[in-house]
This record gives C-alpha cells, structure tokens and sequence, in this order.
C-alpha cells in the first residue's frame, strides 16, 4: 500500500550565494551563457538536459544548440562540445558582470509538514524577483508510515486510517475497483483525501484469480475453486455489465440517388454536421478523436431518443482526455487557462453521453467519421470548436453507394475488434468507468481497397512514389516522413503545406506555412489523391485512421479545383 496525499502550505525559496539584486537587462547572448554557466556546473550538461531543466523545452533541440554556439561565437561543433557524438558542454564559467550565480533552496511549510525540496522538483512553483514565499499545493507519495519533513502523528493516522478503510472493504468492492484500473499490476481507491494505491500482489490468492477470470470476460466457472467462483458470481451478480455490441445489418437509405461529394473549406464545417446528425432516422455512427462541442454532443443526445438503431460512438479516452478529467489526477496537472476550458467541456460532453444512454468505446482512435443511413463523412473534423468554426478541413461524404457501405462495415469492425475499453457510467466522482475489452485473437481484420490504415496509407504511398513522375501536394497539420517517402519526396516536384503553429524540422523541402489547417490530402499529379484523417507523420505506432484513396480522374479534379479554399 502507497498513499498519495495533498498539503497545503507555502513554498520557500532562500538565497544561498549571488545576489537578489540583479535587476539589470540582459541580452540574449549573456543570458544564454548564464544558462551554461548554470549547467556545467550542476552537471546538467548536454541539450536534453538543458530543454528540461530550464524551461527551455519550447525551443527545439536544434535552435537550442545553435542558440549556445553564437552565444560564445562559436561556429565547429568540436569547439562546444568535448564528445560531439554525446553533445557534452565544455565546463565555462559565469561571465554576466563577474557576479556570482544566484543558487537557491527551496522548503514546502504547512501545518504537516516541513519538506526540503531539491532545486528540479517540478511541483516548485515559478519564483520572480524578489519573491520568496508562495502559496501551493503539493503532492507527495508515502510508502511507509513515516516520512522525513512529515510530522509523526499525522503520518501514522493517515496511514492506519487507510489501511483499516482498506481491509474493512467488502471483497467485490475490491474487484470493482481493480477492475477499473487501466494498470493491471496497480489501482486506487479513495480514501477522504487521500488516494490508496494497492498492488495487485498485496490481495489474496482467490482476489486476485477473480479479477483475471473477470478481465478475460469467461463465462465457464466450472473449473474455478469454490471460493474463487463465489467471489465471481458475488460481483457478477451485483455489478456485471454485458458488452453492447452494434447490430449486424444497417442498412443504407436504398432511394437517395447513388453519389458522393467533397466538402473542403475553411471554416463552417458546423451545418454539415448539423445537417447529417437531423437528419439521421435509423442509426448514427460516431467517431472523433475528441469530442468537446456542447451544442452539437446536445443535438446528438436528443436525435439518440428517436433513432430505433441507437447511436453509437468511438472516442480516445487512453490518455489526454482520461487523465484531465480524472478529477484527482487533473488538480496536480499544471495547465493555461484555456485548457482548462477546453477539459470541461470534455467533460461535460462525455456525461452528457453517457446521461443519455449511448454506447461509447475507446481506443486508439484518430478517425473522424460521421455516419447514418442517408450519409457518411469521412475526413479531417473533430466535434470540437476549433474544427466545426475555424480550421481548415477536408472530407468527403458518401450516400447510398458502395463506399458509404465499406464505411459502416470499417466502423462496425473498429468497434468489434480494435476499441480497447467499453465506457460505462458510474457513481463516482468523474460519473463512468473504463472496463477493458477481450476480442478474441482470431478476429480478422478485412480490408477494403478504397479505405487505407495508417500503415496501409504509408506503404501504399511508397509503392505508388516509386514510379511516379510529376507534382505531389502534400497538406498536413504536419509533415515527419519516413527516410524512404522523404527520399522519393525530394526527387519530385514537391509542395507541402502545413498549419502555421508547426515547427518546420526538414528544410530541405518547399514547405509553406498555412493558418489553421487541419486538412489532410496527398495528391499525386492528376492520377492518385488520398484524403483523410491521417497526418503526414509516419513513424513506429498508428492510431485508427482512414484515408480514402481515389483514382477517379472525375474526383481528383474536384479535389484540385476546391484546394484555393485551403489557401484563402
């Protein structure tokens, strides 16, 4: 058992040698050897440790080398560096006005506590000037009942308290919640307010053979000992929740003329999805990477009561969006205010689902598709404020023809076969809880020519650069190609357009800067286009993604003829 506690108290920070007085200007040159003076001397003395001690993991590794190199007029790499292949500054000393660098030490008081901080302690907050005391919070992770700096009795209180609130838990509680855990090895409960880790290994041999029998949903208990078998039909009894699974056949709306369209625009994206969500009078399948938009999560929960197939949705709830609107972790994340918004709203849109009855699974899905029997959308727009209203998106809608179909069957298989977890609401504080999915190993995945994965896309893409001569437009949020697209790519006429908020890491091709696009489109002359919800970045994981490949001369013209919008 672990206790992870909160205090409140002040932060200290008291001068050890320098002066405060410092108040002068400083160019950019002296604060950077400043910086490196710093550093060599608290061994903190290649670039990674520079970006993550400083502060300075804004600036890219690269910039960041350069910045030291002129800051000492320096121009080969041996004459910064002892070892270059480590990158490994030569030891320099202060030189800002022969004044001494000011080093510090830090203490965290409250009523409990009387900590001594290390200088890199991440929770310290950010002092200016003169300031030497702040007010905060910190978090701190007791793994025995004592602790340096934390008065006795408190300590030992918390720590009995705990642990008898523990044991005194009703056995299928127990299973609850390690079943609710996304660590198989750990989980918590809370405790007041105080988080209680526990190891898998601290619980009893029949505990721990119920929670792996209930993580692989079998249903045969005939071989399990008695009391592990009571132990499971105990919390079955109780608390078992039957995966909801998609029905088998939806069919398309057969009288709406076969056809399809490409909706590129900057902007406005808001009435098309208006427009599929009213329009929706038998199912609607859901999924964006995020979903954050109250008035259209509104409009969904309202058309989910008249829709005889029910809505259905696939999210990202791994990490990004779980971790904030975990209320106990979210309080220790340090964040703008703007994110801070953004989260609610996240939050606020995932309990409105789940309020209204609507299955929703996450996984490792990037895929933006929208889709009823009357429509499918398949493209760049998330549910979110930016994408509906400002960004610059690419999609394309299907109606009543076979890619509108190949659509449904993808969805229909991401949700059978690649979601990880099943949300399911819950009467604790963040309202649902995550129950991990078992797909059986010999699922399939079938594949559909027109509809390319991740790394279908990429090995589609070499195969097709091989022999191609002419013009490629690339447009991404961002541009990482591999080695191998990257070398294809710079024989080429290549023009690659990107959001203005990216860092530019390749110079060597003709990148141009566009703001707001979130667009995703590769056009190959006028002979292959791929549009999507994949980025030009290709590296060692994928997330679940499509890009629809055509070679209709037809649409790749439509598709160029629409690309001024991207620019305006």
């Amino acid at each position: 058992m672990k206790l992870q506690i909160q205090l409140s108290g002040n932060f200290h920070r008291l001068l050890l040698t320098g002066t405060e007085s410092i108040s002068i200007s400083i160019s950019l040159g002296d604060l950077m050897r400043e910086v490196q003076a710093v550093a060599t001397q608290n061994r903190r003395r290649t670039p990674q440790l520079l970006r993550q001690s400083f502060g300075l993991d804004f600036i890219p590794e690269l910039v960041l080398i350069n910045l030291c190199k002129q800051a000492n007029g320096i121009i080969e790499d041996h004459e910064l560096y002892q070892v270059p292949s480590l990158k490994l500054l030569q030891p320099i000393n202060s030189q800002l006005n022969n004044q001494a660098i000011n080093t510090y030490s830090y203490q965290f008081i409250s009523k409990e506590a009387n900590l001594q901080l290390t200088a890199d302690d991440p929770q310290i907050p950010i002092f200016t000037g003169t300031i030497s005391e702040q007010p905060g919070i910190y978090n701190l992770t007791i793994e025995k009942p004592n602790y340096p700096g934390l008065d006795h009795d408190y300590v030992q209180t918390i720590w009995n308290d705990s642990r008898d609130y523990w044991q005194n838990l009703p056995n299928i509680e127990k299973i609850k919640y390690a079943l609710q855990s996304r660590d198989f090895n750990y989980f918590y409960i809370n405790y007041q307010q105080i988080k209680v880790w526990i190891s898998i290994q601290e619980l009893s041999l029949d505990l721990r053979a119920a929670i792996t029998f209930l993580h692989l949903n079998e249903n045969d208990t005939s071989n399990l000992l008695t009391s592990v078998r009571l132990l499971v039909e105990e919390y079955q009894s109780k608390y078992r929740y039957q995966p909801t699974n998609l029905p088998n056949e939806l069919q398309l709306n057969s009288t709406l003329p076969p056809q399809s369209g490409l909706l590129i625009r900057s902007g406005k994206n808001r009435s098309i999805f208006q427009k599929i969500i009213n329009n929706a009078r038998q199912f609607l399948l859901i999924s964006s990477y995020i979903i954050e938009d109250e008035e259209l999560t509104e409009l969904i929960c309202q058309k989910s009561l008249q829709l005889p197939q029910r809505v259905w949705i696939l999210t990202d709830l791994r990490n990004e969006v779980l971790d904030r609107i975990d209320e106990q972790i979210s309080d220790n994340v340090s964040r703008s205010e703007q994110y801070q918004i953004t989260d609610e709203r996240k939050k606020t849109c995932l309990k409105m689902l789940l309020n209204a009855n609507i299955p929703i699974r996450s996984g490792g899905f990037h895929l933006k598709t929208y889709i009823s029997e009357q429509y499918a959308y398949l493209g760049s727009c998330n549910l979110t404020r930016g994408s509906l209203d400002f960004n610059k998106e690419a999609g394309i809608v299907f109606i009543n023809n076979s890619q509108h179909q190949s659509l449904i069957n993808l969805f229909q298989q991401f949700w059978q076969k690649c979601s990880q977890d099943e949300v399911i609401p819950d009467s604790n504080n963040d309202g649902f809880r995550l129950r991990s999915l078992v797909h059986k190993s010999q699922d399939k995945y079938t594949n559909y020519p027109n509809f390319l994965t991740s790394s279908q896309y990429q090995r589609d893409l070499i195969e097709q650069l091989r022999n191609f001569k002419g013009e490629v437009k690339i447009y991404s949020r961002s541009f990482q190609p591999s080695a191998e697209i990257a070398n294809y790519l710079r024989l080429l006429d290549t023009n690659i357009f990107i959001d203005s908020s990216m860092s530019v890491i390749n110079q060597n091709f003709n990148i141009q800067k566009i703001r707001y696009l979130h667009a995703k489109i590769t056009i190959l002359g006028n002979q292959i286009a791929y549009i999507g919800g994949i980025n030009f970045n290709f590296g060692d994981s994928y997330s679940h993604d499509l890009m629809y490949k055509t070679t209709d001369t037809r649409e790749i013209k439509q598709i160029i003829s629409q690309l001024p919008s991207l620019h305006s």
